[in-house]
């Protein structure tokens, strides 16, 4: 594994209400910058971070998920957070060490708690 100057670091929250697209979204992300050589689906229970038994069966994240990827000579952390409210925790513990957070929102529902 490279080594990287703290310069070249990202950590990027996923942030949102439960269903609006963050693992799929950090599927892409991670099948984007090659870390992965097909995307996963929540449906099909193999995505990369809803790994434990619960959220392969439940069909959501439940846990704060770190992954990373390398984009043109950056390390990036994707923390993908749970967006249901009983699992707020792992969303707080997410956005404690980010520098940047994408707010997903489904265009149908529009802005939620």
């Amino acid at each position: 594994m490279a080594k990287y100057k703290t310069e070249d670091i990202r950590n990027i929250a996923i942030v949102g209400h439960g269903g609006t697209g963050k693992t799929t979204l950090a599927e892409a992300m991670l099948f984007k910058c090659g870390a992965i050589n097909r995307m996963g689906k929540v449906t099909e229970g193999n995505t990369v971070s809803d790994f434990t038994a619960e959220e392969k069966a439940a069909g959501y994240s439940m846990h704060l998920a770190l992954m990373n990827a390398e984009r043109k000579d950056k390390h990036i952390n994707i923390l993908d957070c749970p967006g249901y409210a009983d699992f707020t925790g792992g969303a707080y513990q997410g956005m404690a060490v980010c520098d940047t957070a994408l707010l997903c929102v489904t265009g149908a529902d529009g802005i939620q708690v």
